[in-house]
């Protein structure tokens, strides 16, 4: 197991844990069990669940993760033939398109070179290729990545990127994995093209903080929080919980500035209308785009930036 003694984000001290508690406490396993976590017990021997809160960039960060080789065994099982339905519910397409619509809205004319990293099963992928780009995509999971080079989506490795190659580059639910998100987003953002864009989604849980520090010096801690409070730091799943400061701290560490989304464009990409529930979140995630906040914003290469 790796151990992270400064914040993965900005490099200040870990210093006092916010929570920490062994790994067989009751209410850590109870989680663990609900949500099938089926690696070997041996592996956490002599390591405690303990969370860190960075006091530069608001960071919530799980110290210990796994070692490559350990992770691959996590992330290598597929599950996608049961996945796959629920994956490409109307709703949840539909809100993936509204993205690739905004993409070529943006972008203006012309065909946009797209990277989808850590795409998945391909859903954003395959709907930006129908609305016209040129899609290339990385995935870890290997029966993931045959699905989308079957589907036309070119496979691609975090090494053989490009210096300036992406017009658009999407990152979606996967710096919250990573043990060192730093220099992997410093290598995507080097292959974005100076004025491209980029869309950065992570987890959000605001209260989380907060309801930690409430609970601290209560004998059982863990059980203060709901299964969707763990959840939100999933024991070595989950390893980094992000702020809007910590992702505008990392933007920056990348070379990388906010971009404020023109609000007519983003309502010109709204789709199924006739949905109460999306007159609900469209007009919100329209302002959201507009003022860049929250867990899921989009960033610009500067003209002439290249991050160190």
């Amino acid at each position: 197991m790796l151990t992270r003694d400064q914040c993965p984000i900005c490099g200040t001290h870990a210093g006092k844990p916010v929570l920490r508690v062994p790994f067989d406490d009751k209410a850590l396993q109870g989680y663990l069990q609900e949500i099938g976590f089926g690696l070997p017990a041996d592996w956490f021997l002599g390591f405690d669940y303990s969370l860190h809160e960075c006091v530069h960039c608001g960071l919530l960060y799980q110290r210990h993760a796994l070692e490559a080789s350990q992770s691959q065994v996590l992330y290598g099982a597929s599950d996608a033939c049961e996945r796959l339905a629920e994956d490409h519910a109307l709703p949840a397409l539909a809100h993936l398109a509204e993205d690739a619509v905004l993409v070529r809205q943006l972008l203006g004319a012309g065909r946009p070179r797209v990277l989808d990293f850590g795409m998945g099963w391909g859903r954003f992928a395959m709907l930006a290729q129908a609305f016209g780009c040129e899609v290339h995509g990385v995935e870890m999971s290997a029966a993931a990545a045959r699905h989308g080079q079957d589907h036309g989506i070119r496979l691609r490795d975090l090494s053989g990127l490009q210096p300036e190659e992406f017009d658009f580059i999407l990152i979606d639910q996967v710096l919250e994995h990573l043990d060192a998100p730093v220099p992997l987003f410093q290598n995507l953002a080097r292959s974005l093209k100076p004025g491209g864009l980029l869309l950065l989604g992570v987890p959000g849980h605001r209260s989380l903080p907060a309801k930690i520090r409430a609970g601290a010096g209560h004998p059982a801690p863990v059980s203060r929080l709901s299964h969707r409070d763990i959840d939100a730091l999933s024991p070595m799943i989950h390893l980094n919980l992000f702020s809007n400061r910590s992702l505008r701290e990392l933007a920056c560490r990348a070379g990388l500035e906010v971009f404020s989304v023109p609000l007519g464009k983003t309502l010109g990409s709204g789709m199924l209308w006739n949905s109460l529930r999306q007159w609900n979140r469209t007009p919100l995630l329209a302002i959201k785009y507009r003022w860049a906040i929250g867990t899921r914003i989009w960033l610009r290469k500067r003209q002439g930036a290249f991050p160190g």
